[in-house]
């Protein structure tokens, strides 16, 4: 049964997403950890810091984080891939399966989209709620705790044409040491393979007073690296009329505090001159750019609804050297599209090998229902695109123990994370700018005092390996 009510879809089962966090009931309501909670989280950086935020406003509601099996599990999910769509109702099912009194939410992008076929297949799902309308969760939930035994609930909030960013509650902690800030939300493209934008709706802005705010916090609590993140990162303030992603970024970095900043992925429509050159001239911004192609071939590329070609994508990476030489850069590929040609897929390999980027993110085609390329009938045999998704990934493999071996005899500052005793040795790990993981040897120098953010350190590469390099601090 479903019902209407100012644009919000009722209906009798609560779905929770791919994104894992601990939530506990409120002091008061009921004992014997029936206020416990766990947030499990599925997807990118964006549901990262939903998941963060969800835990956040649950803690203030009085709820506890589990250690171990909690009364409430929320999973905030992802729909990008089947596989994801997959492992969240997987999740649902064994959390149910162990624990039949347990409470399972459903939320995020993969309940947006699909809820009418949750409603019918996932009938361990208790509450199901979309990518709207999550800071009340924690009030949902304690209701549904006082009036157990009624009928499950489902409410999912329809994005409108002219809805604003939605506002979650201040995070109080990450349990990371680099800490993500959610400063935009949907995206305005129509990529033929693309769920997103149903999931998410048109791009939409934090105001950049209120991002400010956010990560001034997070800087006064110790942290040493902010990620900013979008799902199209590169529209940020274009709903607002007044600034740009460039503009913002210079803004934070005008923070009196030893940081950094990263940013998420940028799609290449929206990568500009400006942008590369505040990444390459501004000290504070990582020296990274994950910037996801799909495709290096022009004729899968119009197929996918991408607008841009393989020359525009190999300018944007040859111009990002010429600003900021040894420059780290990602991307994403999509292997076995509907219509990839053998041809295709070897243009696609011979265009990366040759801009000797530093990492490859590939993902076999994945239909996703509601797409236009999900219609497509010249699909792609799964032996053959297994077989192509291998042979990029060996691509990557040789690409990131290129990259690494290009950082032998150089200075990185590194962020580091966790320190371990050897012996009479301590050792770091942690990440430089340019993303590389990095071990080094300590001079036991660091700071006391507890940082949740880690702490910045100096260290010459003296080996490399094809996870990450080998140094030592250097004063």
């Amino acid at each position: 049964m479903n019902r209407r009510k100012n644009g919000i879809i009722i209906r009798y089962s609560i779905i929770f997403q791919k994104g894992c966090f601990s939530l506990v009931p409120q002091a008061g309501e009921s004992g014997n950890g029936e206020l416990t909670f766990k947030v499990i989280t599925f997807g990118c950086p964006v549901n990262q810091y939903e998941s963060a935020a969800i835990e956040s406003a649950m803690l203030e509601r009085g709820f506890v984080k589990a250690k171990g099996r909690a009364r409430i599990n929320i999973i905030n999910s992802c729909v990008v891939t089947g596989a994801a769509a997959a492992e969240a109702r997987r999740v649902a099912r064994k959390i149910k399966r162990d624990d039949p009194r347990a409470l399972v939410v459903l939320c995020g992008c993969y309940p947006q989209v699909y809820y009418r076929e949750l409603q019918q297949e996932l009938p361990e799902v208790d509450i199901i709620t979309g990518t709207r309308g999550r800071s009340a969760l924690p009030g949902i939930i304690s209701r549904y705790l006082k009036d157990e035994g009624s009928a499950p609930e489902v409410l999912v909030q329809e994005h409108g044409k002219n809805g604003g960013f939605e506002e979650m509650p201040p995070v109080s902690e990450y349990g990371r040491a680099r800490p993500v800030v959610k400063i935009q939300e949907g995206c305005n493209e129509f990529c033929t393979y693309c769920i997103v934008r149903q999931a998410r709706g048109k791009s939409r802005s934090l105001p950049a007073a209120k991002v400010l705010d956010q990560v001034r916090r997070l800087l006064e609590a110790g942290y040493r690296e902010i990620v900013l993140a979008g799902n199209q990162l590169g529209l940020y303030g274009y709903d607002l009329g007044d600034h740009d992603l460039p503009w913002l970024i210079e803004e934070i970095s005008n923070l009196p505090y030893d940081f950094r900043i990263r940013l998420n992925y940028v799609e290449p429509v929206n990568v500009t001159g400006r942008l590369l050159e505040v990444v390459a001239g501004n000290p504070r911004v990582c020296d990274h750019l994950y910037i996801p192609v799909q495709s290096c071939s022009d004729r899968v590329l119009k197929r996918m609804g991408r607008r841009y070609r393989a020359a525009d994508f190999a300018a944007i990476v040859n111009r990002a050297r010429e600003l900021a030489p040894g420059i780290s850069i990602w991307t994403d590929l999509i292997v076995g599209f509907p219509g990839e040609e053998e041809s295709d897929h070897v243009t696609t390999m011979e265009i990366i090998r040759s801009l000797e980027l530093a990492h490859l993110h590939v993902f076999p085609y994945s239909p996703r229902p509601g797409t236009p390329a999900a219609r497509l009938a010249d699909s792609v045999r799964p032996d053959v695109k297994r077989r192509r998704a291998e042979e990029m990934q060996e691509l990557d493999r040789q690409l990131v123990y290129n990259y690494n071996r290009s950082m032998l005899g150089k200075e990185l500052r590194v962020l580091v994370e966790k320190v371990e005793l050897d012996g009479t040795d301590c050792f770091g790990e942690g990440y430089a700018g340019n993303y590389v993981r990095v071990k080094t040897l300590l001079k036991n120098n660091l700071p006391g005092g507890d940082q949740p953010g880690g702490h910045f350190v100096t260290v010459m590469v003296d080996a490399a390996h094809p996870h990450g390099v080998v140094g030592r601090q250097i004063l």
